[in-house]
């Protein structure tokens, strides 16, 4: 290593030793996370703003007393008409005929004696 630096000065070149690298990596790096710890608490500090905004912005509005509203006229009764058991039958027809389509397309065997459908649930997505 004498026989490097020496080498290194008779051309003219500056160079730099081992200790002295490990020194400015040590600086630079504990100078990044100091920085960084200061980041971090500074971010931490940001949750009590809105209450010291709050303490300096004085709200003063004037209460208004809030005016009765006029009762709604009651609303007419709604008649619903039973469906017909006719619309029911022919909706678990199609809803089965689906469930053994689907179930043939995914290779799935359907039963010769055909499907049983227990209950049928709407369901809004």
């Amino acid at each position: 290593m004498i026989v490097l630096a020496a080498t290194a000065q008779a051309a003219g070149g500056d160079y730099t030793t081992i200790p002295q690298a490990l020194v400015n990596t040590v600086i630079a790096m504990g100078t990044v996370f100091l920085v960084l710890i200061l980041i971090s608490f500074i971010i931490s500090l940001l949750k009590y703003i809105p209450a010291l905004m709050d303490k300096f912005t004085k709200k003063e509005e004037p209460v208004q007393p809030i005016p009765q509203a006029q009762p709604a006229p009651a609303p007419k009764p709604v008649v619903q008409t039973p469906a017909a058991p006719a619309d029911d039958t022919q909706l678990i027809a199609v809803i089965t005929a689906a469930v053994a389509a689907a179930m043939e397309q995914d290779g799935v065997a359907v039963p010769a004696d055909g499907l049983v459908i227990r209950s049928i649930k709407k369901r809004s997505y």
